[in-house]
């Protein structure tokens, strides 16, 4: 069983209930603001030619929409960096804008500890269309997806694999197909994608049917016809939905069985039920789907918008029209087509509240413009070189220094003796999938690797890396200016994450795992954030911290929110993996406030 520890003049806390299995729930109301409306994101993602990045151009895709790229699109699949083949390869495969045609599904190589990543110049104009009536898609019994993360039997290992800005076409004639099949584990996700059938034919558009999918960050989305828009099985990792448009299915908007979604912003056109949340019977309470901030229009007066036939579901802010009622919850309707604040279960206070959650404002994520390439400085001109086992700090910090205002890493490992100011003109560090390694004398301290200190933008974003493993003190990431920092699309570890100096600006987090993150008096808002240190994970002195989606492993508290701070969590999963001494709180709220809603999955006896 978790533990809360808290004081006595503390404002909110949440207190445990317990259900049916492994899982372990915190349930409470929620209220929220109006809900976005579309996913649509303006891209023209181009890179320099020395960023060492995987064309499938250069494999002989043509794009054109009339010769068969399958076999030049899985060539270049093939040729991403692995390890065990000593392939030092990009990890990145980037299709240009064009129509490219294929017959076959399009599978990742193998399962690794290195990402994949499909990315598109644009989520309009790159498009992959499935061949019309296409050998082996016509069996809705056997569904096979255009492109396939995963095809093995079960794995949590499928780490970092992700797709963006893009379009999928399953083409018509091909009942059985499904738009993705998608795993990742740890970090990784979807953004910027449309994944469509015109004729409405086809199984699902992204299907997460493979155990394990997640923990992966899922945003800005669209998806039109399908059986399904989104088809989720299994009780683990937790999945993270954001800005999701789900139009025409035929059965349901998005099937979940035993998984943990976490859900803002939801748009539906449909008549069919918007979420159909499934299990073994009702009382197989794996399933835990919470939404925020829905708009469900075109209902059918025969059916629910939320249907819930085992698990719990905590809503707010749910708008719908032309649906006999918003909720179904056990085989009861809940009357009323709107949704203020609704928990399928008990809410537990330790003391009297208002019974509400926090209600945090969200802000989104701020866009950081992709510059022209002239405004791009390559780290391997200013002297660092990848993959040549040297210290590459001078060279890093001459190219932030440069007065360019996008920074890149070439695929490769870069190492880093000292401490590297981020200052001047930068806007955008972006790794390219590149690893990162601390080297002595730095390796040995602690300071920070990238220190964010006063400069001539207002915000910056760190993107796209991976590092070393290892358990130093050094810091990852300090953060002493007042500008907007966001975190994004990186696997952090061997070392503390984060943290700040009181006065620095707004921090956003998204698709992160790394573990021990320390924010002072700051206003932080994270998405998919996946913290997996031993001991206490994170820690909110006095700030307000709003979180869409956590996950947590190994045992330790989880959130220590103390000195006046206010810390909101909406759904995600607890997987401590080992046994966790009975003392030991899950939370701690020390004269604060506090709200929560998650669950635990653990093998390990208490």
């Amino acid at each position: 069983m978790l533990k809360i520890s808290v004081t006595k003049s503390q404002k909110k806390i949440v207190k445990l209930g317990s259900f049916l299995g492994l899982l372990v729930l915190l349930c409470f109301h929620f209220s929220g603001s109006p809900a976005k409306t579309e996913t649509a994101v303006a891209t023209n993602i181009v890179f320099p030619s020395d960023s060492r990045i995987i064309n499938v151009r250069d494999f002989g895709a043509k794009g054109d929409g009339v010769n068969d790229d399958t076999a030049a699109i899985q060539k270049a699949i093939l040729n991403t960096s692995d390890p065990q083949t000593n392939n030092p390869g990009s990890n990145l495969i980037y299709f240009p804008n064009g129509t490219y045609l294929v017959s076959q599904t399009l599978v990742w190589p193998k399962i690794s500890y290195f990402a994949r990543i499909l990315q598109g110049q644009s989520q309009d104009g790159t498009t992959i269309i499935l061949k019309n009536n296409a050998a082996g898609f016509s069996d809705s019994k056997n569904p096979k997806a255009v492109l396939s993360t995963f095809e093995g039997g079960q794995t949590g290992n499928a780490f970092r694999h992700s797709i963006y800005d893009l379009t999928v076409d399953v083409g018509s004639g091909n009942s059985g197909a499904d738009g993705f099949r998608f795993t990742s584990n740890n970090q990784g996700g979807i953004r910027n994608v449309t994944i469509r059938s015109s004729r409405g034919q086809g199984r699902a558009g992204l299907a997460m049917d493979k155990a394990w999918p997640g923990p992966s960050a899922i945003a800005n989305l669209r998806v039109i016809g399908f059986d399904y828009g989104i088809f989720a099985i299994g009780p683990e990792y937790s999945l993270t939905f954001e800005n999701i448009v789900l139009e025409n299915q035929r059965i349901a908007g998005i099937s979940n069985t035993w998984n943990l979604l976490s859900i803002r912003h939801l748009t539906s056109r449909n008549t069919v039920p918007v979420i159909k949340s499934e299990g073994v019977n009702p009382n197989d309470a794996r399933s835990f789907v919470v939404v925020t901030d829905g708009s469900f229009t075109g209902g059918s007066a025969s059916n629910v918008a939320i249907e819930v036939n085992a698990g719990n579901t905590f809503l707010r802010n749910i708008t719908t029209t032309g649906y006999q009622a918003a909720i179904k919850q056990g085989g009861k309707v809940v009357p009323g087509n709107m949704v203020t604040e609704y928990a399928s279960h008990q809410i537990y206070s330790l003391f009297s509240s208002s019974q509400k959650s926090l209600n945090l404002p969200v802000q989104e994520i701020p866009t950081i413009p992709w510059d022209n390439i002239n405004a791009w400085a390559n780290v391997e001109a200013y002297g660092a070189k990848a993959n040549d086992d040297k210290d590459d700090a001078d060279g890093i910090q001459k190219a932030l220094d440069s007065g360019k205002t996008t920074i890149y890493f070439p695929s490769g490992t870069y190492k880093i003796s000292k401490t590297l100011h981020v200052r001047g003109n930068v806007h955008r560090i972006i790794g390219l999938e590149s690893s990162l390694d601390v080297v002595d004398p730095l390796k040995s301290q602690t300071n920070s690797v990238f220190r964010f200190e006063e400069g001539n933008q207002d915000a910056v974003v760190l993107e796209r890396f991976a590092t070393s493993f290892g358990n130093y003190k050094y810091t990852w990431f300090e953060h002493a200016s007042p500008k907007t920092l966001i975190l994004r699309n990186m696997a952090i570890n061997s070392a503390k994450s984060y943290q700040n100096t009181v006065g620095s600006g707004r921090l956003f987090i998204e698709d992160i795992v790394g573990g021990d993150w320390v924010f002072n008096q700051q206003q932080v808002w994270a998405r998919q954030f996946n913290s997996e240190n031993e001991g206490t994970k994170i820690v909110n002195n006095g700030g307000k911290l709003w979180i869409l989606g956590l996950k947590t492993e190994k045992a330790g508290t989880v959130v220590d929110t103390k000195a006046g701070g206010q810390t909101e969590i909406l759904g995600g999963l607890l997987y401590p993996i080992q046994p966790v001494p009975s003392e030991q709180p899950a939370f701690i709220n020390n004269e604060s406030s506090l709200s929560v809603s998650i669950a635990e999955s653990s093998y390990a006896p208490d």
